[in-house]
């Protein structure tokens, strides 16, 4: 009901207290995180379990491995035999006969000669009346020889003529005359094709240019359907031709090789296979004996392709009789991952809580693991390399975590990642523990990055690592050196590897996990960063102040383990806003009268709030990194403004107008989330506190840091931090050390003989003065200690006002 709603000032003061949590079951989990994380670690076992289980069962050896014992079948298989292969191939190539063609034009042109002829020589009435190239084709002599060609010109005897070249001309072409060069490329069985005419037959021999007395024989045959006077003719004239190399028949090398080529297909659609028994040994031992003496051998090609055909029988032979022995391997696998993913996800939830509140943060560290545990299945299953290669991805991984997350938490991730990459590889002990020692060793060399050297040196101390391990596994299981050496170079390449990737990528690692590391860090507190120069120039306090702040920061953070350099960079542009409004903050106005005295509490509110802001906008302007943008969003927390506050208290109480809310004058915040922005804003409250008093004596200095420490303690701006009681005793103790340095006491000079003393002096002499009459008063109180409280410890301090239920200092006293 609406009068019983409390008023909207009241419930955001109560909500910023103690905020409500969701109503419901699924509300609140939603709200913790707990269903992104789940579902995050669920697309990791996914991701793991499908590449474990491709292959389900992968072949145990590779190219190049030493085997320390025989290896024997199984089962008895049947394996394609490349020997009886090549030797079929080439019974092939040899027994396919050679294919020759008949050459059509040659025989064309002989009997268009043959069937002119009479006709050209119907018009001679002697030998000499023929024409030149007549006579030196046909060689005819004699009037009886010119008598019978013309009287084949005769109609009554010119068919007959033509019949019986035809049939010459058909026995002709089943003449195989050949040249001598084409003759040896047949090495069996001819075969003669008549191309264009008739299929082609086997033909026992082939008559060669080569020997003129067979080709003749085979000619005189085919003469005989002739008439005897004009044999001698044709006999020359046909004789001229192959004597000139132009045989009736040619190789035709096209189409022999498309019949060997038809051969080869049909041998290879049926190879021929040799069976290998059960028991069968399948491969030797590298260690052999033999005439050259003992000598070792490592796997070669024939061999891993014998184990390969023998597994490939093997797993189908088990499908077949006993399935439930694969299913209860894969099942066994998927329990075992799901056990260390378990493991993994409860050190997470443990030790490492910040990883949940960011899904995308986590999504990155589960794509890169993803990412590395494909890269070491494509080297070990796809590309067979040594399995220390393994070494890259396993260091890398752990190279990106320290980087973004810290050594403990990439020392432990990169432990499981070893035991998941030795897992899918069917790796042994000795492999794991070559992983964990280079990948251990990186790590613990991976600090503060503050150098680019620093990366390479890590991976060669991994390397360095990679390779003494080596040699130790090596040694105990007597492998030879030649095989030790070559696993020690493949991992301490990969080791070097890895630097040079890591240093490559490292600006792709710091944007996807929103990193800077101390290389990056310490090129943002450079002078020259035009950001600092802006500052420099249109804000010249408060740039002095967060000089002075940044030296206090990085000792205290130092002081408690944290990240100095990150402190004091951050420190650097906490105050970068106050560049748009610089002469609204007291730092920046060099004795002048303050704007504030002309505006109202509630406007000045706005204006000092608003540095903020303008600060986060000029962050992202400038490309400041993330990390760095904590401090500028935090260092103020959801403090009071209470001189402010105050002011506006006082000038509403003699109206009728409500007194203020506190939540009115807070800062926005966010609390600091961590330990480095949590001692930027103890820093920045005690360092403005100690400049505002008159006489910063050490006492006084260390009475005021205790106050500003308990009071950020008391009203639960360090709620959200990771810092603990004791890290901030410590850091209060560190912080007084600053500032008592920098407010130290000094020696007050004498005023030269016959000068005017300066105002300063003045004022020394006054003050000694004072202090020989407060000694002289009570002798037996040292000046020295001055008025000083007790000094306890926040912890102390805090325990105590909660026991009484009261703040340990009236709320009259705080100071702006």
């Amino acid at each position: 009901m609406w009068p019983f709603k409390k008023r909207t000032q009241q419930r955001r003061l109560e909500l910023r207290k103690a905020p409500q949590g969701a109503a419901t079951l699924w509300g609140r989990l939603k709200a913790s995180g707990v269903i992104g994380s789940l579902l995050l670690a669920g697309l990791f076992y996914t991701g793991v379990a499908l590449l474990d289980l491709w292959p389900p069962e992968p072949l145990g050896y590779r190219l190049g491995q030493y085997l320390p014992r025989d290896i024997y079948a199984r089962l008895t298989f049947r394996v394609p035999s490349q020997r009886l292969l090549n030797e079929q191939l080439d019974r092939a190539r040899i027994a396919t006969p050679a294919t020759f063609s008949l050459d059509e034009s040659l025989l064309e042109d002989v009997v268009a000669k043959l069937s002119a002829l009479p006709e050209r020589l119907q018009a001679a009435s002697q030998p000499a009346d023929v024409a030149p190239e007549l006579q030196k084709d046909f060689a005819l002599e004699g009037a009886a020889t010119l008598k019978s060609w013309q009287a084949y010109a005769e109609p009554d005897r010119k068919p007959r003529y033509t019949q019986g070249l035809q049939r010459f001309a058909e026995e002709l072409a089943a003449v195989p005359i050949v040249r001598p060069e084409d003759l040896r490329r047949g090495a069996g069985p001819i075969w003669l094709a008549y191309l264009g005419r008739r299929e082609g037959r086997h033909v026992s021999d082939l008559i060669s240019l080569a020997k003129p007395r067979d080709v003749q024989y085979q000619l005189d045959r085919l003469f005989l359907r002739f008439d005897p006077s004009i044999r001698p003719n044709i006999r020359a004239y046909l004789l001229d031709i192959f004597n000139a190399n132009r045989p009736l028949f040619r190789y035709d090398q096209e189409a022999t090789e498309r019949d060997i080529q038809e051969r080869i297909r049909a041998i290879n659609a049926d190879p021929p296979t040799e069976i290998y028994s059960e028991g069968q040994r399948l491969v030797r031992q590298s260690r052999r004996g033999g005439l050259a003496g003992r000598q070792v051998v490592a796997l070669g090609a024939a061999g891993l392709e014998l184990l390969r055909y023998e597994h490939e029988a093997f797993l189908t032979e088990e499908r077949g009789t006993a399935p439930w022995r694969t299913w209860g391997r894969i099942l066994g696998r998927a329990v075992a991952l799901l056990a260390l993913t378990a493991l993994l996800c409860a050190y997470v939830v443990s030790f490492q809580p910040e990883l949940l509140k960011s899904h995308w943060q986590s999504l990155a560290v589960v794509v890169i693991l993803l990412l590395m545990l494909a890269l070491s299945k494509v080297i070990g299953q796809v590309l067979a390399w040594n399995p220390h290669s393994l070494v890259l991805p396993v260091i890398m991984t752990g190279v990106i975590l320290a980087i973004a997350y810290g050594v403990r938490f990439a020392f432990v991730v990169t432990v499981a990642f070893s035991v998941l990459a030795a897992f899918q590889m069917r790796a042994g002990l000795g492999l794991l523990i070559v992983l964990l020692a280079g990948a251990t060793a990186c790590i613990a060399d991976l600090g503060e990055i503050r150098t680019r050297s620093k990366l390479l040196r890590a991976s060669a101390i991994g390397g360095a690592v990679v390779l003494v391990t080596v040699w130790a596994k090596g040694t105990a299981s007597a492998m030879p050196w030649s095989f030790v050496l070559s696993d020690a170079l493949w991992g301490v390449g990969f080791a070097l590897l890895v630097g040079i990737l890591a240093q490559a990528g490292l600006p792709l690692i710091e944007r996807v996990f929103g990193i800077a590391t101390s290389m990056t860090l310490l090129e943002w507190c450079d002078a020259s960063k035009s950001l600092l120069k802006r500052l420099a120039l249109e804000a010249p306090g408060t740039y002095n102040h967060c000089l002075q702040l940044g030296a206090m920061c990085e000792s205290a953070a130092e002081a408690i383990g944290g990240r100095g350099l990150l402190a004091r960079v951050g420190a650097y542009y906490h105050d970068i806003g106050k560049i748009n409004k610089p002469d609204y903050f007291i730092e920046n106005q060099g004795g002048e009268t303050s704007k504030h005295a002309k505006l109202s509490p509630a406007m000045s509110l706005l204006v000092i709030i608003g540095h903020v802001k303008d600060g986060l906008e000029l962050a992202r302007e400038y490309g400041l990194p993330k990390v760095l943008r904590e401090f500028v969003a935090t260092h103020h927390g959801t403090t009071l403004l209470e001189y402010f506050y105050h002011a506006a208290s006082q000038r509403r109480k003699g109206s009728t107008e409500k007194a203020p809310e506190e939540v009115e004058f807070r800062y926005p915040g966010p609390k600091p989330h961590s330990k480095e922005a949590a001692i930027l804003m103890l820093a920045d409250a005690a360092e403005s506190s100690v400049r505002a008093m008159s006489e910063p004596t050490p006492g006084r200095i260390e009475n005021q840091v205790h106050t500003m420490v308990s009071r950020r303690l008391i009203d639960g701006q360090l709620d959200e931090c990771q810092l603990t009681l004791s890290q901030v005793h410590r850091v209060e103790t560190s912080l007084v050390r600053s500032l008592t340095s920098i407010y130290h006491a000094r020696i007050a000079y004498p005023t030269p003989a016959g000068q005017t003393p300066s105002a300063a002096e003045l004022e020394a002499q006054r003050k000694a003065q004072a202090t020989r009459t407060a000694e002289h008063r009570s002798p037996t109180c040292p000046p020295c200690l001055g008025p000083t409280m007790p000094r306890t410890s926040a912890a102390s301090n805090i325990l105590q006002a909660r026991r009484q239920g009261d703040p340990p200092y009236p709320l009259s006293n705080r100071t702006a």
